[in-house]
């Protein structure tokens, strides 16, 4: 699975799950330790309205603060529904070989996809945990995403951007071990 399908996927699986958040829904705790649901869509609608601007070669101080502030409004889908769109349209016409200038360093596009792609997915897994939704990942993608996270490790680790790595059994699945390489744990409850 190339980078702009993989995206693709983590995107449409990241939508289904922000489709089913309700409006009382909004305080309730998250995987994301302080997060609450509003934090963690803010976050993901934040980094996904990025997307579009940096596959098309933006920099950082192109942007600017477009997105700073509150991104959410009374109809928390709206922005995320904006913001996929310009996404996808973007990710499916972009060069994979070409710069994507990030916060932290240039890299390629392809590699910025894939660094997406584990976001929007592992924080729709975050938001489906919060408000009781199962979210199972195709282990093919689950795969990709845990070998790509493995490749950077000490990016991870280094990072601060994760609880740090748990624990898994002998025998788990990918998506257990991704989730736990990304300090997150299959038993979360609030």
């Amino acid at each position: 699975m190339n980078p702009k399908q993989l995206y693709t996927h983590a995107l449409n699986e990241a939508t289904k799950i922000v489709r089913q958040v309700e409006p009382e829904q909004m305080e309730l705790p998250t995987p994301d330790t302080d997060w609450t649901v509003h934090d963690l869509l803010q976050h993901i609608v934040y980094e996904l309205a990025w997307t579009a601007d940096i596959v098309q070669g933006k920099t950082v101080a192109e942007v600017g603060d477009k997105y700073e502030g509150e991104l959410l409004n009374s109809d928390q889908t709206e922005a995320w529904e904006e913001y996929a769109v310009a996404a996808q349209n973007a990710v499916e016409a972009c060069s994979l070989d070409a710069a994507a200038h990030l916060s932290y360093g240039d890299k390629t596009v392809g590699e910025y996809l894939l660094e997406a792609s584990n976001d929007q997915l592992i924080h729709a897994w975050d938001l489906g945990q919060a408000i009781g939704i199962a979210v199972q990942f195709d282990e093919t993608v689950a795969r990709t995403l845990y070998e790509q996270a493995l490749s950077h490790t000490e990016e991870f680790t280094d990072s601060d951007l994760f609880a740090p790595p748990l624990p898994v059994p002998e025998g788990a699945s990918t998506q257990t071990k991704l989730l736990a390489f990304l300090g997150r744990s299959e038993a979360w409850t609030h």
